[in-house]
């Protein structure tokens, strides 16, 4: 499809980037903004002008952050950290997720307007649980892509092995595993051993994801318990508030994100603008 764009195209993770971190790399600064400041930077939105801003991971955008990308992609006027007057850019917004956003919005963590901006043309990439024929095909991608040596061949036996997989983590999970096969296999041809053991580190790398979210639902039913008073948290788990705090930030509830589900529970709409 021809968008007519001739400009760059501007790719970042959101999750990558911290809360305040966001707001600098996206709208830039101006020299003198804060300590380190030296020099103007120009920030991802005016580098995408005339192109188009790709923004992954969507769903981990902070709370109040969120009101600041929506004015951005209503008006293409956007301030830079530090500078007094607005700038502009005129530039095509995708974003992709991995979350169902429809439910963020209902929790009071995503808001519902820009969830209606991002929402003009939506593609469902299914997972790769779902299109295991797809698997031969993008691993001999993968392996074909280090060029330090020729392509193994993948014996039916190891597809076999990778197809009874879950795959929770889709195709960079696959990615991470094809690249501990290169260094495991040890001849021309991926064998179902190779793959079971390629497979078992990243099984354990599951566990622990599981055990994650397990500690982070578990704090999440500590808060709401307790109407998000972390004092009393800290008081109910027998430690201090600032081990509530840390605990929080380990486990990606951020006090941005805190704030907007507390609003979201109380009122049952949109949160205000922050």
């Amino acid at each position: 499809m021809c968008s007519g764009r001739t400009g760059e195209l501007i790719a970042f993770n959101v999750c990558a980037l911290g809360d305040t971190v966001f707001e600098d790399a996206l709208f830039g600064h101006v020299k003198g903004a804060f300590t380190g400041a030296l020099r103007d930077a120009p920030g991802y939105l005016a580098e995408a002008n005339g192109g188009s801003l790709f923004l992954d991971e969507i769903n981990g955008l902070a709370f109040s952050a969120q009101a600041k990308l929506l004015r951005a992609i209503e008006t293409g006027v956007f301030r830079p950290v530090g500078a007094q007057r607005d700038r502009t850019s005129d530039f095509r917004l995708i974003a992709a997720t991995n979350d169902d956003l429809g439910t963020a919005v209902e929790r009071g963590w995503f808001r519902r307007d820009l969830l209606y901006r991002l929402s003009g043309l939506t593609i469902h990439v299914p997972a790769l649980s779902e299109r295991l024929e797809d698997l031969p095909e993008l691993v001999g991608r993968f392996l074909a892509a280090d060029h330090t040596r020729p392509p193994a061949r993948l014996l039916p036996e190891a597809i076999t092995r990778l197809e009874r997989h879950s795959w929770p983590g889709n195709v960079r999970e696959l990615k991470h595993v094809v690249d501990r096969l290169t260094v495991i296999c040890d001849g021309h041809t991926v064998t179902a051993h190779d793959v079971g053991l390629a497979l078992g580190c990243e099984e354990s790398m599951a566990e622990r994801a599981a055990g994650q979210q397990a500690a982070r639902a578990t704090l999440l039913n500590l808060l709401k318990r307790h109407d998000w008073d972390t004092a009393r948290v800290a008081e109910d788990s027998g430690v201090d508030r600032t081990t509530i705090y840390r605990r929080m930030g380990r486990l990606g509830i951020t006090p941005a994100r805190f704030q907007g589900a507390h609003r979201g529970a109380l009122t049952g709409k949109d949160a205000p603008s922050t």
